[in-house]
């Protein structure tokens, strides 16, 4: 016989919430982790009754209830799991390595919008460099026992990153993520238990570092955002194990990224508040420190904040100009910034201050000064284009860019691709007696039948 769930009741009372709001904010919690789910009023009945709810509701009930009152909530604080139903990868551990190894295998099990929980508000509160949390290193962590890590393991690692960074710019994150989760829990998190020279093993740290870094770029391709999240978090570990601050700036800049996608505007402005002084008065290429300065301005004008937006952005252009590369650790193989990255700033910025023709400018700008490689970047952009130019009546050019988007999304296996290709379709159907748009919308059609 199933027992009332008296805290879930006291917790609809204390944040003011119907059954059915509750169910609504629900579901919209869990688009934000690449599910579609229908709840309503009688579905919380159930779990006031006592019915415990499958993975992974109660992560997004506990969210829900955690954003709404501000303060941490746990699926088993509210009752709605038991300790023994956590999976391991959400059990507690000082280890970084073994988180990552434990979160990677993760893939293999098919399921990961399931099993990876919600995308938690609480968790973006993230200090600047010096991390206050600092982890042991480890081999404080583990003894470190088994083969010993050689240069060559070295190289092979920071090649792979190279390969792995090159199949999420051309085919996209859903191309290869599942091998590079693979490849990080079975390949990459045993060596690092291995023992070897100092600065051997802090290569082998910075390749994983990298490649936990990657692996959460191309969940967020995938829009798999909770996932996504979680490997930020263990990459901000992994770089403060490595003492990397510029690795550290870096994983900040893109979860502000993600935050700012999601529409939590107030957290991706200190996330990349974070990311610019976490390298402050320290040796960082121009280029990479310019990208920081890139999306702090994104994210100062999606708060309103004119000129700090701008201020942002003529200091991204200043230090993408000067291009000087002090002594520092390599860029990374994915975190290039270039003319054409920060004219697709300068373009969001624009956008979001209000001046939409400008916006337009610098986005078909930066369109065309992408790299040839960079297909997935690309195809978004356009799908972007598209929608701004239907925002300002020009359906000519909007159809023009849904056609060089859907050139380029038959190559790539992206969610956030293929939540774009959705939406122009949803928003070009009203203008569906123009032959050019019909012969658009079955092309678009087409796509989506062969993705």
């Amino acid at each position: 016989m199933r027992t009332a769930n008296s805290s879930l009741q006291q917790l609809l009372g204390e944040a003011n919430w119907t059954q059915d709001l509750l169910a609504r904010q629900v579901n919209a919690l869990a688009r934000e982790v690449g599910l579609t789910i229908r709840l309503d009023r009688r579905t919380v009945s159930h779990w006031l009754a006592g019915r415990k709810p499958r993975a992974p509701l109660p992560d997004l009930i506990a969210e829900a209830f955690s954003r709404r009152l501000d303060r941490p909530l746990t699926a088993v604080g509210i009752g709605l799991a038991d300790p023994d139903d956590i999976e391991p990868c959400d059990r507690v551990t000082q280890d970084p390595i073994e988180a990552l190894r434990q979160l990677s295998k993760l893939t293999e099990a098919g399921r990961e919008s399931e099993l990876s929980g919600a995308y938690s508000l609480a968790e973006l509160a993230v200090p600047g460099w010096p991390a206050a949390d600092r982890v042991p290193a480890p081999a404080q962590a583990r003894t470190a026992s088994g083969e010993r890590i050689e240069p060559a393991h070295v190289a092979a690692a920071e090649a792979m990153a190279g390969l792995f960074a090159d199949a999420d710019n051309v085919f996209g994150g859903g191309h290869a993520r599942v091998a590079l989760g693979r490849y990080l829990a079975y390949d990459i998190a045993p060596r690092l238990y291995a023992p070897g020279p100092r600065r051997i093993r802090e290569r082998m740290l910075s390749a994983a570092t990298e490649l936990t870094h990657l692996c959460g770029l191309m969940c967020f391709d995938d829009e798999q955002h909770a996932l996504a999240q979680r490997y930020y978090l263990l990459a901000l570990k992994l770089a403060v194990q490595n003492e990397n601050p510029a690795e550290y700036a870096a994983i900040l800049g893109s979860m502000s990224a993600q935050a700012h996608v999601l529409g939590h505007h107030g957290q991706a402005l200190r996330l990349a508040r974070a990311s610019v002084d976490s390298v402050e008065g320290r040796a960082l290429p121009d280029s990479r420190r310019a990208g920081l300065h890139g999306q702090l301005a994104v994210a100062a004008a999606a708060g309103g904040d004119r000129p700090a937006a701008f201020a942002a952005l003529e200091r991204a252009d200043v230090l993408l100009r000067t291009g000087r590369a002090p002594s520092c650790p390599a860029a990374t193989p994915f975190a290039a910034y270039h003319p054409a990255a920060h004219a697709h700033h300068a373009a969001a910025v624009h956008t979001l201050l209000g001046d939409l023709p400008v916006g337009i400018k610098m986005l078909s700008e930066s369109i065309r000064r992408r790299p040839a490689n960079e297909r997935r970047t690309r195809a978004i952009a356009h799908a972007v284009l598209a929608g701004m130019h239907l925002d300002q009546g020009h359906l000519d050019e909007s159809l023009a860019a849904c056609h060089a988007f859907i050139d380029d999304y038959r190559q790539l296996r992206s969610a956030r691709a293929h939540t774009a290709l959705r939406t122009l379709q949803a928003r070009l159907r009203p203008h569906s007696a123009h032959h050019s748009t019909r012969q658009l919308l079955a092309r678009a059609c087409d796509a989506l039948s062969s993705a």
